[in-house]
């Protein structure tokens, strides 16, 4: 289209017709740029807050699609309850919206909102084609809760089939074969790393600026989460939908995404306020003459919500994405036996006491590139220490206490990919190995052979542990546990060790003089108790360990 501008004797209509002519060229280009522009997509993706009874509320990510007034996000954040109300946050100005369009099996929703603010460029066109595995998609969204927008970075991965069964734990399969939302043979593109809490509904695109699918997820599966891409294609299916209201069976969908749901503040209960605000000179005001213009805006209070904590160490950027005990992990994972062999593991080292290891409490921290998940015992703080290493300081916890936690990253060479992929089981006995030599370099140290495990995630993914010690160690004041885990994905591989120097003779005496203790007792001596929290502790540090895991972990079918 050529574009051109009327000189100023030119008529009003002229001048109008031209300033039309302008703008659509101006779209035009934007939509035909070579490459992503993340400033420019920021004008078409919206905060989704579902505001329930209770002071409960779900915050998702969605997008403006084909008009100004039409969002689209994921079917599973909405809430059928009368008094729910859906918000849209346009940057700081917000509006109510009302479903449109549902399509239950791709857990999809067409939202519509009156008198969308101005100056927001609706996405109108959608790539036909897969992205090619390991092709680089960009998420735009909104955080578990953070007010600010942010880029997620992803690679498409390879999964065959790849349908959501395949990436589910079992108590999601059983409930969405019944209410269908999602459909679990739906096809979806599986992504090689993970979405935050908070991406449901994101817009995903290519490195074009195409895009390529909408984003899914908010389950959970032990410590890790697990997410999705629904291809773009549904959104022909989404806007021709003839059905409009929300299936019966919503409620029950809507409860596994349980990381798509905050707790709000006592205030989010009182009801919106209508102000007048006087909004500056934007592009439509210029085309229709007024320089400014006077409309509503409604303040819902859903900012309230506390900004996520994020550590960044080297390649990887850590989120912190939840707070759970280790009873609430077993019963959101499909591996329970997993879990429960931290017990066998501690009862190898400190013998039997009657702990209830499933009150134990951990926050869980993701990666969204790697995919890759680290766990601390609740409380603890990761940091990057001077000598560049990522560890976990408490009360209890650091440099030179008894309990330690390091994270050390590192990267692997083209030599080392490539012994990975021939043989993932030599690949990781030598790094084990290599590690049993560095501790032996200090000490004496033996390795507890029976706790060597190889997990397989999928995808090339893998998590390597092993146990060592030096119980058998003559002339030192201190013994000490080492428990280790190497997780690799791609090109780079994360190692994390719990370091227990607790055990000097005094200690010893004591662990042998009240074998076999009930720490649930509620009449222990002041010596009982100082011993419990100790193995609670000890506890909570190899459990950090061995919950060191990947997301989106494949399942045979």
């Amino acid at each position: 289209m050529r574009c051109f501008v009327l000189s100023d004797n030119g008529t009003m209509m002229g001048k109008l017709i031209c300033r039309l002519k302008l703008l659509i060229c101006i779209l035009v280009s934007i939509q035909t740029l070579a490459n992503i522009n993340p400033e420019q997509l920021s004008l078409s993706t919206v905060r989704v807050v579902v505001k329930k009874p209770h002071n409960e509320m779900n915050v998702a990510s969605g997008f403006l699609w084909q008009k100004p007034q039409w969002v689209v996000t994921s079917l599973h954040v909405l809430d059928a309850h009368a008094k729910s109300r859906i918000i849209i946050e346009f940057g700081k100005k917000k509006r109510l919206a009302k479903v449109l369009r549902v399509l239950p099996e791709a857990d999809l929703v067409l939202l519509e909102v009156t008198k969308p603010p101005k100056g927001w460029l609706p996405v109108t066109y959608f790539k036909q084609t897969k992205p090619k595995y390991r092709e680089h998609v960009t998420a735009l969204g909104f955080h578990h809760g953070a007010l600010a927008m942010s880029t997620r970075e992803l690679l498409k991965g390879y999964a065959k089939p790849e349908t959501l069964k395949q990436f589910l734990p079992p108590y999601a399969v059983e409930t969405l074969k019944k209410t269908n939302i999602p459909d679990i043979e739906f096809p979806i593109y599986y992504l090689d790393g993970s979405l935050l809490p908070g991406f449901s509904g994101a817009p995903v695109f290519d490195n074009q600026g195409k895009l390529v699918g909408i984003g899914n997820g908010g389950l959970e599966n032990g410590a890790a989460n697990v997410s999705w891409v629904i291809p773009a294609t549904n959104l022909t299916a989404l806007v021709n939908s003839k059905q409009s209201t929300l299936p019966a069976g919503l409620h029950k969908t809507s409860k596994l995404f349980t990381l798509d749901k905050v707790q709000t503040k006592a205030t989010l209960n009182s009801p919106p306020k209508r102000r007048i605000v006087f909004k500056s000179f934007d592009v439509i005001a210029w085309l229709f003459a007024p320089a400014y213009a006077a409309s509503d805006e409604w303040d819902f209070g859903s900012n309230l919500v506390a900004e996520p904590s994020v550590v960044q160490y080297q390649n990887f950027e850590f989120y912190k994405i939840k707070t759970r005990s280790m009873s609430e992990l077993i019963s959101s994972t499909a591996t329970p036996s997993e879990l429960h062999s931290i017990n066998h593991l501690f009862k190898a080292i400190f013998g039997e006491f009657s702990i209830d290891f499933e009150a134990t409490k951990f926050d869980i921290y993701s990666d969204a590139y790697y995919g890759i998940n680290i766990v601390v015992p609740a409380g603890a703080r990761l940091y990057v220490d001077e000598q560049g290493y990522l560890l976990a300081k408490s009360t209890s916890m650091c440099r030179l206490c008894y309990y330690e936690l390091q994270y050390h990253a590192r990267t692997l060479s083209d030599k080392s990919q490539n012994a990975l992929i021939q043989s993932p089981t030599a690949f990781f006995d030598e790094k084990l190995t290599q590690h049993w030599q560095e501790l032996n370099d200090e000490g004496e140290f033996e390795e507890y052979v029976d706790f060597r495990l190889l997990t397989k995630y999928g995808g090339k993914r893998f998590v390597a542990n092993a146990l060592f010690a030096n119980f058998n160690e003559p002339l030192v004041e201190r013994y000490e546990v080492n428990y280790v885990s190497v997780a690799t994905n791609r090109e780079s591989w994360l190692q994390t060790q719990a370091i227990n120097n607790r055990f000097d003779a005094e200690y010893m005496q004591q662990l042998s003089t009240h074998a076999g203790l009930n720490c649930q007792r509620v009449n222990l001596s002041s010596n009982e108790v100082q011993l419990c929290q100790s193995l609670v502790y000890a506890y909570t540090l190899l459990a950090s360990v061995h919950l060191t895991g990947f997301s989106n972990r494949f399942y045979p079918l």
